[in-house]
């Protein structure tokens, strides 16, 4: 919906208080813009912000004269102001900062924008000479504010557009100064909401100068990814004014290396963008966590979803948790929580696999399934090309043919306590963390112990082959930090080197160089002055293992068991064993657009949701379960039924019997077998609208 007014229209302003989310309604289709007084406009300054006041005049049709329009720009966005001849009624709206994408300034656009009108007559002018008057000889300068209001009931943005018009001067250049200064005033003060300060006092936020990485897969949207992109995307990102650096990707995996190989990553860019569907996100977060400075990477560039492709759980979760509309321009409304400078935390789950002689680590952000749901997500593949009808047929099917599956389920619980713990400080402890391993001294002990958090196994990321992700690349350790030890600015020779690989998936829970039952996959030496030197003060082999304990610090790790090693009960870990219909962990609130999964869930609450349908379910109470997926009315509450049931947890295993089944991490399917995950809280941002 557009609302085709321009500037500031006087009489298309409703005779109702002013409020944030009001906008203009024109109560005649002539044609109006807004032209200031030949005067001096009101600038009041201060510390913090500047608030800009000028009278715009615009002419009607219905009206002898013209209307007068004060207009007024300050930090919480453009108040226009005018009096009525009725009783001297005073008329105002607000539109607010936060629904101002950009602005831009200049000589009047010859091809008139999408929501704008043509110009109106000098108010002091004769009639007759403006008409006549060329375009080249018009003095006035031009300023045009696009907002995209929001509206309740039904949730919904509407693009509206603005246009000043600046002619309180015979010159040109100062009616452009003029519209200059308001636009620079927008973009400040749009800065200054939107900013963020992250505790290495480095800005983050729209304030920054650094482009957006923008990764689109073209085969998305039935093949329909640039179109969607040139027509719906990028003229948003114009109006925004925003620099970005657009990527096509070209075959599988091509985000996720692109991602874990750019060394100019966190230099260049202040966030990435994905636009597609879900699977292209999943590249982009398995492969950020494959850098070796994945830590500053996860924390310092948010991670925005753009709907184009057919699976789009993320974006309506993030739509849902932001209260912004989804339908009926789901691309639309992605782009503006995209653009709107402002991220949230949000949940990672550490997945583990072992299927045969491969065992390796994935990092998940939708969600686990093994059984019904997974079952009709991957065979339904085969009737693509009917659309999302293919979900319906094939779970009619699958009703018909109610298949169980034998195995094992442990999961450990969430306490109820940690649930109301804020997962904000949770997320600023992992970045603190990550500062205090960066600045303290290699330890001289050979086994090192770290007080918080306490030693627990270590895992390098590991791709879907099972190997370890280019560690004899030695581009990745351009990544490490400058100061990774503090010994370098005394001995400038030492060097990070990849020593040995270690692929063994029975190693799991020693950290030792000696140990063979270590699960570390990468040692590295650390190069200088030999043994023999003076300078050196630690031996050779002490020098290695300091090395390797600060290094695996740095790596993503797990504090549950390894997937080869028991679940004591003692720890917390319950256990049910037997048929199962259907087992499926969700982490956001939704599957796909249309799945309504966990209404309960939270982008960073911390909380797995564990769903567990036991064998003995009846069809009919199934087929409900399905239909009401949409609306999230299909969850039992309490624990009266004995069949279905939803567990929140912080890890769960999953162990399969037999090799005959489907398991999907994301929707994608992985190689059936064990699996465990454990959800790592606020680890990665995404871009949302109420950032916190």
């Amino acid at each position: 919906m557009t609302a085709t007014t321009e500037a500031v229209a006087a009489a298309a302003i409703a005779t109702t208080p002013v409020q944030e989310q009001t906008a203009l309604h024109p109560t005649h289709p002539a044609n109006k813009i807004m032209s200031s007084l030949p005067s001096t406009p009101t600038t009041a300054t201060t510390e913090t912000s500047q608030a800009l006041s000028e009278i715009f005049f615009v002419e009607s049709s219905r009206r002898k004269h013209s209307i007068k329009i004060q207009v007024k720009l300050c930090p919480e966005g453009v108040y226009l102001r005018r009096e009525t001849d009725q009783d001297d009624h005073i008329n105002e709206q607000l539109i607010r900062i936060d629904d101002i994408i950009g602005s831009r300034y200049g000589p009047r656009l010859k091809k008139r924008p999408r929501g704008g009108l043509t110009s109106c007559k000098n108010p002091s002018g004769d009639a007759t000479q403006e008409q006549e008057q060329q375009p080249d000889s018009d003095n006035s300068a031009y300023l045009y504010i696009y907002a995209y209001l929001k509206k309740e009931k039904p949730l919904r943005r509407v693009q509206t557009l603005r246009i000043l018009r600046f002619r309180s001067s015979n010159d040109y250049a100062e009616n452009l100064q003029t519209a200059e200064l308001w636009h620079r005033t927008i973009r400040d003060h749009k800065q200054r909401n939107t900013t963020i300060i992250d505790i290495s006092g480095s800005i983050l936020g729209s304030g920054s100068r650094k482009h957006l990485l923008i990764l689109l897969n073209p085969k998305s949207g039935s093949g329909k990814g640039r179109e969607l992109f040139q027509k719906q995307v990028a003229p948003l990102l114009t109006e925004a004014e925003l620099q970005y650096d657009l990527q096509i990707t070209t075959h599988p995996h091509y985000a996720q290396e692109f991602v874990r190989t750019r060394k100019d990553l966190l230099e260049r860019y202040s966030g990435i963008v994905v636009a597609s569907g879900d699977g292209l996100f999943y590249e982009v977060l398995n492969g950020l966590m494959e850098r070796m400075d994945w830590r500053r990477a996860c924390h310092n560039l948010p991670l925005g979803i753009i709907p184009c492709g057919s699976g789009n759980g993320l974006a309506k979760s993030v739509a849902h948790h932001c209260n912004e509309p989804y339908e009926p321009k789901p691309i639309l409304h992605a782009t503006l929580t995209c653009i709107a400078g402002r991220s949230t935390a949000m949940d990672v789950v550490r997945v583990e696999l072992s299927s045969k002689d491969k065992h390796y680590v994935m990092y998940s952000f939708l969600s686990v399934g093994w059984g019904l749901i997974a079952d009709i997500d991957i065979e339904s593949e085969r009737l693509r090309s009917i659309g999302a009808q293919r979900f319906t047929l094939w779970a009619i099917k699958r009703l018909i043919s109610l298949r169980t599956y034998k195995g094992k389920v442990y999961y450990l619980p969430h306490p109820k306590e940690e649930q109301e713990k804020p997962i904000a400080a949770a997320a600023a402890s992992v970045a603190s963390h990550q500062e205090k391993e960066m600045e303290k001294e290699a330890p001289v002990q050979l086994s090192v112990e770290v007080p918080a958090p306490p030693s627990r196994p270590i895992s390098l990321p590991l791709n879907l082959n099972g190997d370890v992700g280019s560690v004899n690349d030695f581009s990745e350790f351009r990544d490490l930090p400058e100061d990774f030890n503090e010994e370098s600015e005394a001995d400038p020779d030492q060097f990070v080197d990849a020593l040995s690989l270690d692929r063994s998936i029975f190693r799991q829970h020693a950290d030792s160089w000696h140990s063979a039952m270590s699960r570390r996959t990468a040692f590295y030496s650390v190069g200088g002055q030999s043994i023999r030197s003076s300078r050196s003060r630690m031996s050779v082999h002490q020098r290695i293992e300091a090395a390797n304990a600060e290094f695996a610090e740095l790596l993503p790790s797990g504090t549950i068991p390894g997937l080869q090693m028991p679940l004591p009960a003692a720890d917390g870990w319950f256990c049910e064993d037997g048929d199962f219909v259907m087992v499926h962990a969700a982490y956001t609130t939704h599957l796909s657009s249309d799945c309504y999964f966990a209404p309960e869930s939270r982008l960073n609450d911390g909380i797995i949701y564990l769903v567990i349908i036991r064998s003995g379910v009846g069809r009919h109470q199934m087929l409900n379960f399905l239909l009401s997926m949409n609306t999230g009315t299909h969850l039992p509450h309490g624990d009266d039924d004995p069949f279905i049931r939803v567990v929140p947890v912080r890890a769960f295993r999953i162990e399969p019997c037999g090799s005959d089944g489907i398991l999907v991490v994301d929707g994608e399917r992985v190689e059936y077998g064990p699996i465990q995950a454990e959800v790592l809280p606020g680890l990665i941002n995404v871009m949302t609208t109420n950032g916190q």
